[in-house]
């Protein structure tokens, strides 16, 4: 499968100049400085060209996946799905090439969280259990990884809401409320600037029906500086929260 997804991103590399092996670092670096600059699509382009170059790069890989996934939170909705698709198959490929990698694991559950959720976590019950064990591999390489307990936070809500005695012959059993409040608060304070976790963080507070606290981790989302045109994205789903709170 992966050696499959390597060749079609030679495919897709064709039309571009030919690159030797030893020129990829410099290409990784262009990557990333598009990336920083926020320019996801045109990183795109220069992770896909190291990964079409030297498929032994495994750094190639994730980074291509990372772009995507967050390129993927702004696609239009009919085509987000392909989005996350290639971002799955990058990451996976990069696990495929180095294991033991704290990012490829945690670029995968990512991927592979949204598209579960695209899908329906409980249509997609195999996907929900790959997400939760793709996080716990990424904390055992990294355990401050603050992405993973996010993603982990996120999972044991969404997977929480379904009455457990259902979850558990889906092999979803596991899923609790304790996890999801303390691994969002895990990731808070180890990235406390970052809106999006406070933005999760209230609506987990919101899901269990503490309101008080929803809107504090709401209104800390608005308040802290953006760093990234996502960022607003999160901004304006708290004030949308924060709205419907206010109006009760």
């Amino acid at each position: 499968m992966w050696k499959a997804f390597v060749l079609t991103t030679g495919l897709i590399m064709k039309t571009l100049p030919p690159c030797a092996a030893q020129e990829v670092p410099v290409i990784l670096s262009r990557g990333d400085s598009l990336y920083v600059a926020n320019e996801y699509g045109k990183s795109i382009v220069a992770y896909r060209l190291a990964c079409a170059s030297d498929s032994g790069n495994a750094e190639s890989f994730w980074k291509l996946s990372r772009s995507l996934n967050l390129l993927g939170e702004t696609a239009p909705e009919d085509s987000q799905q392909a989005v996350f698709e290639e971002s799955r198959d990058a990451a996976a490929y990069a696990l495929e090439v180095d294991e033991v990698s704290a990012e490829s694991h945690f670029q995968l559950a990512r991927a592979l969280g949204k598209i579960a959720l695209h899908r329906g976590i409980f249509k997609s019950a195999s996907l929900a259990k790959k997400v939760r064990n793709e996080c716990l591999r990424a904390l055992e390489i990294d355990s401050l990884h603050d992405g993973a307990w996010h993603v982990l936070g996120r999972w044991n809500r969404e997977v929480g809401r379904k009455p457990k005695f259902l979850r558990v012959p889906m092999g979803l059993g596991a899923a609790n409320k304790e996890d999801a409040l303390s691994f969002m608060q895990k990731a808070i304070e180890l990235n406390p600037d970052y809106p999006n976790h406070h933005l999760e963080m209230g609506i987990t507070y919101k899901t269990y029906d503490r309101k008080d606290e929803a809107r504090a981790e709401f209104e800390k989302c608005i308040q802290l500086e953006s760093r990234r045109p996502l960022d607003e994205k999160y901004k304006d789903e708290a004030k949308k929260y924060l709205a419907e709170l206010n109006k009760k």
